[in-house]
């Protein structure tokens, strides 16, 4: 069976939506790719059906494979890291680290470290906390198949970023395709970015810059996160769904828990 894969995004700033971050002091210094990627079928095996020489075809699953199901092994994660950072040395970049113990944290914390680590490898700053409301805000996100919105909770932000996907069984696997499969894929049947809806859309390359935004260096403010990670997700995908919000947001301000890169 082939995977669904469905991307959306959203950037508020002062309450105004945009398909970007924006706002005061704003800069998108990070390039993106020329084209799409994809993992390799090599990594796709390994975490669908354990080894490298399965034989089944990107996107598609072995029939005992749980679609539900995050994969959460050591193999599956180092192999899409081996794919991702392929990317990073095409972009000269370096490569991409990960805590040694990631498979020990929880899907939705690994979507943030993930987050963060592509940050860092480009020098962007890290996200260095996390909200329990921008976890709730991503929950009721996930479960329904969206964006993030902003809730009460979020404290006084500047800018609100927000990314979703759905039908990814790992953050590493849903990170893949934010950054290196976001663009537009010649035809609309090749584009897992729903608001590329042609090579000059303003949609394409959209959670590939909401990863990487650019915040205006604004004196008593902190970077914030939060994300939450659902199986068996909308009722419309009932897959695994991933959503994360981001807010530069003015301090003093409780931060829930403390996060390093």
């Amino acid at each position: 069976m082939k995977r669904f894969v469905l991307f959306a995004v959203v950037v508020v700033a002062l309450l105004v939506a945009s398909s970007r971050p924006v706002g005061d002091k704003y800069t998108q210094n990070i390039p993106n790719p020329s084209s799409n990627s994809s993992i390799s079928d090599t990594t796709w095996n390994i975490c669908v059906a354990g080894r490298a020489n399965a034989g089944y075809q990107l996107n598609y699953y072995p029939d005992s494979f749980n679609e539900n199901s995050i994969v959460d092994t050591k193999a599956c994660d180092q192999a899409v890291l081996r794919d991702i950072n392929t990317r990073h040395e095409a972009e000269g970049v370096p490569p991409m680290t990960l805590p040694n113990n990631f498979e020990a944290m929880s899907p939705a914390l690994q979507v943030i470290y993930v987050v963060n680590a592509e940050r860092v490898s480009r020098n962007l700053p890290p996200y260095t906390g996390v909200l329990n409301s921008l976890n709730a805000d991503s929950l009721i996100a996930a479960k329904a198949g969206n964006d993030p919105n902003p809730s009460k909770g979020d404290g006084d932000w500047l800018i609100y970023n927000s990314i979703w996907a759905g039908g990814y069984q790992s953050a590493l696997l849903a990170d893949f395709d934010w950054m290196y499969n976001d663009g537009w894929g010649g035809n609309s049947n090749s584009t897992i970015n729903v608001d590329c809806t042609s090579s000059k859309a303003k949609g394409c390359w959209g959670h590939r810059e909401g990863i990487l935004a650019t915040y205006g260096q604004s004196a008593g403010t902190e970077l914030l996160a939060g994300s939450a990670v659902v199986t068996n997700g909308p009722n419309s995908l009932s897959v695994p769904s991933y959503a994360a919000a981001f807010e530069q947001v003015q301090t003093p301000i409780k931060v829930d828990k403390k996060i390093g890169n």
